[in-house]
């Protein structure tokens, strides 16, 4: 049994990433940057205290070599993730169940999120591995293979947490444009009917006064012009 420690630098204050940190959202807009087939949410439940979530993830990359002659021509190659996220502190639990010979892998740590100042903060992953029954003999090939993904992930982190950052600019933007150009009544054609509403009726068999001033009135609106 190993334990590794990886942490990382990010540009954004410990609260807020800590807030969309194992969220679907930010879950999602990892993929195309960690090279991923796929990052899908199976369960999410509310205890109170703590999220608990369990996730499938499927990566492009291959698995190791060693392990190619326990899997199967038709085995898909996904790994998942069962987390703990607390409400009480910025930590993270998890638990890896890998794609092959998943009783004989161990693999589980902690995520913890600390601050640095209003505008960064520090990620810092402590990772165990354990190895059992015929893949000891394998266990550093293994092992390395699963740290160097790991430390690729974080490595690429800090540009993740930019390019969010952008994207949520981007969404604030086109929110706020909305909302500008929401449609509003015109008070331009609101008084242009309260002043033909009030106009008095011609007497029968008289010229119509009301009406001429009517036809006037249509020729000088410009509300009237740019709907013909």
């Amino acid at each position: 049994m190993s334990t590794h420690t990886l942490q990382v630098i990010l540009p954004m204050n410990a609260e807020k990433f800590y807030e969309i940190t194992e969220t679907k959202e930010f879950d999602q807009f990892q993929i195309p940057f960690l090279g991923l087939d796929s990052h899908e949410l199976v369960e999410e439940i509310d205890m109170g205290d703590h999220l608990h979530r369990i996730v499938k993830i499927k990566p492009k990359t291959s698995i190791p070599k060693i392990l190619l002659k326990f899997t199967t021509s038709n085995q898909e190659v996904s790994y998942q993730d069962t987390q703990t996220k607390s409400k009480v502190k910025r930590e993270i639990t998890f638990k890896t169940q890998a794609p092959v010979m998943a009783e004989h892998i161990h693999v589980n740590g902690i995520i913890n999120v600390e601050p640095l100042d209003d505008n960064s903060c520090l990620k810092v992953i402590k990772v165990t591995f354990r190895f059992t029954g015929p893949l000891q003999w394998f266990s550093s090939i293994i092992e390395n293979n699963i740290l160097s993904e790991l430390k690729k992930t974080m490595e690429l982190l800090p540009t993740i947490i930019g390019e969010y950052k952008k994207h949520l600019l981007t969404l604030e933007a086109t929110s706020t444009t909305t909302d500008a150009a929401a449609p509003q009544a015109n008070p331009i054609q609101v008084n242009a009917e309260n002043n033909t509403s009030n106009f008095e009726q011609p007497e029968s068999g008289s010229p119509s006064k009301s009406q001429t001033t009517n036809n006037s009135s249509d020729l000088l609106n410009p509300v009237a012009l740019s709907a013909n």
